[in-house]
């Protein structure tokens, strides 16, 4: 029997971590409905450009609003990690601060930050200190209550985003949309991701032991380059892996020059491709190329075809199949996906 078909394997998933990927599509349009109830900032329809600030999941789910609003929205719609806002940040700007805990410390200094120079301010969290502070101060907070890890709630990090966008028409986002997307993240669970699903039809679960012991790096474009970003994002803290993403057609300008040694590596590295029936036929031709020269070398390529008709389909289907992989490489690896100890050591550090 292959290992990740002994159902005994996932009693490593003390804290319910298949669980909560498995329910993102019903848990988007949940969120989705919950989201009604979004209040934004007065004068939020005259901003010149909206900004997303967050960390880990909550920056994720601004790079998939990001994406979707890149062919609607008249205005900027830009993500931003860190400390400081930039300095075009000011009164005409709309400021979506965002973390799960509510307590970030990056986001806590961007709301200072954005307060300070009298931007419109909305907060989307479940409580903490962002909360309580936005509340005193009369901002507007949207809270969420969603009982997981933070990579875990993107779905409801997403909602209020897109309901953001489609009441100040950056993107299209409706609840029909949504549920088909749901529908469509479900049966790929059901038929082909699950753990009751053998690994002979189980794509997540082949590419899974197809990269245990090596690094991973993901490539995706277009709509799907957050997608790879947060595929290596969760083969670290699911997987306990490292690993590294890029984007095309960026990466045929530069990471393949890499190559010249790559027969050096070949023996650890696997490229990983997002590809899409949604992109631009160029990118797609250069897809085949690229993969052909990582071959050439004797890097091991596993080229997946991300499903769905619309590019929220994609997003969707796009997170299983790195959701999966990671949960699967963790109980290769014999460890619980849900912990995260070097973040917490590091966050314990910082304190001191």
């Amino acid at each position: 029997m292959n290992r990740l078909d002994d159902p005994s394997i996932t009693a490593l998933d003390a804290e319910g971590m298949l669980d909560r990927i498995a329910e993102l599509g019903t848990e988007l349009v949940r969120a989705w409905d919950a989201s009604d109830e979004l209040v934004l900032p007065p004068g939020a329809e005259t901003a010149r450009q909206v900004l997303i600030v967050g960390m880990g999941g909550s920056a994720t789910a601004g790079d998939y609003f990001a994406t979707l609003c890149a062919g609607s929205s008249e205005i900027p719609v830009s993500v931003f990690r860190g400390y400081a806002l930039p300095y075009f940040v000011g009164e005409r700007s709309l400021v979506v601060v965002s973390s799960y805990s509510g307590n970030t410390e990056e986001a806590l200094t961007c709301y200072d930050d954005a307060w300070k120079r009298g931007a419109l301010v909305l907060v989307v969290a479940t409580g903490g200190r962002l909360a309580t502070r936005a509340e005193e101060d009369g901002v507007p907070v949207y809270r969420f209550s969603y009982a997981a890890q933070p990579r875990a709630a993107i779905a409801h990090s997403l909602a209020p985003l897109l309901r953001l966008g489609e009441r100040l028409g950056l993107c299209s986002a409706d609840r029909a949309e949504l549920q088909d997307a749901a529908r469509l993240h479900e049966n790929f669970v059901r038929q082909q991701a699950s753990p009751s699903v053998p690994s002979a039809q189980n794509g997540p679960k082949q590419l899974a032991a197809a990269l245990h012991g090596r690094i991973p790096l993901v490539l995706g474009a277009e709509h799907l380059a957050p997608v790879a970003s947060r595929f290596k994002n969760q083969l670290a803290e699911n997987g306990k892996v490292l690993g590294a993403a890029d984007i095309m057609p960026e990466a045929n300008h530069n990471l393949i020059v890499g190559l010249g040694t790559g027969a050096q590596v070949a023996d650890r590295l696997s490229l990983v491709t997002l590809e899409s029936a949604l992109y631009d036929e160029r990118v797609q031709r250069r897809f085949d190329v690229t993969a052909a020269q990582f071959e050439e070398t004797g890097i091991p390529v596993h080229r997946i075809t991300v499903a769905g008709q619309r590019m929220i389909d994609q997003l969707l289907v796009g997170t299983a199949w790195g959701d999966y992989v990671s949960c699967y490489l963790a109980f290769l690896n014999g460890v619980d996906p849900s912990p995260v100890p070097q973040i917490d050591r590091l966050k314990a550090a910082l304190a001191g």
